[in-house]
């Protein structure tokens, strides 16, 4: 019997110059990034910044494109590619194209999802953005008072 054999990778589809040192520790330094990948975007779109034990970047993905007020958000996508890409750590943003930056219920509750299935990896959830068009940016760990650099368990 033949079985046929499979292997994963992933494909750096292109590159984009950005305004940084190559790490980052938490939202000021995340800003730029997800401001310019999803910031003047005209519908939502889910970001994802992998990085490895020292912050540094090894990726970004655009997860996910909705329309002009939703998303779906695929925890098994986030998951993966940051499987494969080796991450020890993950950043994860949405924008807001109304340019209203309030966090959501729904917001709340995929954070949870992604934190708890990045914990099963050992993959730390540093924080989940919201940005929008005007250069502006909310972190959904500091507005609901978590602490610890991990949101995993809000």
């Amino acid at each position: 019997m033949k079985i046929k054999c499979v292997e994963l990778e992933l494909a750096y589809k292109y590159e984009v110059e950005l305004v940084t040192d190559g790490y980052v520790y938490g939202v000021e330094t995340a800003k730029p990034i997800f401001l310019q990948m999803l910031g003047k975007s005209n519908v939502e779109k889910v970001g994802l910044l992998c990085l490895d034990h020292t912050n540094k970047i090894i990726n970004y993905s655009t997860i996910s494109i909705g329309n002009t007020d939703s998303v779906v958000t695929s925890v098994a996508q986030i998951i993966k590619i940051a499987l494969l890409s080796n991450a020890d750590k993950i950043l994860i943003a949405h924008n807001h194209p109304s340019g209203v930056l309030d966090i959501t219920s729904d917001d709340i509750k995929i954070t949870q999802k992604i934190g708890k299935a990045a914990n099963l990896f050992q993959i730390q959830l540093i924080d989940s953005l919201i940005v929008n068009a005007s250069d502006e940016i909310v972190s959904i760990r500091e507005k609901i008072g978590e602490t610890k650099n991990d949101i995993s368990n809000l």
